[in-house]
């Protein structure tokens, strides 16, 4: 092997071990694009930094806020919003299928650890506005929503067991890199046995007056 060979070799593997820390990291909470910058430039260094700081953490809501008054029924309904085509379809069915059977429907979007270090972080900005929206196109459906961080599955089921959600609803897949960086987070869902979880595909539905055909 010539020195250029080798060079480009050694190079090749510490960039890749720096990215896939990085992946592993966003697997565990830590969503930030720097990290991927780190990682390629870093290389292995990442590794040892993320074997420290990597730990299991606990972290309340982000930012949280009361929106509707309580349904007639007696369920506790959570959706997962992400901004992404499928999670609004997923928000238009519990609207839709569950809205007249829920005390509590809950809009919840997800954020990285990252953001609970920085309240000024843009995604719990953008997340705000997303969750907003949200609440406002449910037609007074959505009784609260929350920005929380983690992990996206696991921080969905332990917000749903800390607030006796009965039944979670997520889209099938979510917006960006996500399904492909942070993996099927309705997959993820779906194993665990702690709380059931409705996943709806991503649809379109005619708006209220539009002529079919």
């Amino acid at each position: 092997m010539s020195d250029l060979a080798f060079v480009l070799v050694v190079v090749g593997a510490w960039i890749a071990i720096g990215l896939v820390t990085a992946w592993w990291m966003a697997r565990r909470g830590y969503h930030h694009w720097g990290w991927l910058l780190m990682g390629a430039v870093f290389g292995p260094i990442l590794a040892l930094v993320a074997s420290e700081r990597i730990q299991p953490r606990r972290v309340g809501p982000l930012a949280r806020m009361e929106v509707g008054a309580p349904g007639p029924g007696g369920l506790r309904v959570l959706v997962g919003v992400d901004g992404s085509r499928a999670s609004q379809a997923a928000l238009d069915l519990a609207v839709e299928l569950l809205g007249p059977y829920a005390k509590a429907l809950v809009a919840v979007e997800v954020v990285g650890y990252d953001a609970a270090d920085d309240e000024g972080d843009p995604s719990i900005t953008a997340a705000r506005s997303r969750l907003e929206t949200v609440a406002e196109r449910s037609g007074g459906r959505v009784t609260e929503w929350d920005i929380i961080p983690g992990p996206p599955a696991q921080a969905l089921v332990d917000y749903a067991r800390e607030q006796d959600i009965d039944l979670i609803v997520v889209g099938t897949h979510g917006r960006g890199l996500s399904r492909r960086l942070l993996g099927n987070v309705a997959r993820e869902l779906v194993r665990q046995h702690a709380v059931p979880v409705l996943v709806a595909g991503e649809h379109r539905q005619a708006p209220s007056g539009e002529a079919a055909g």
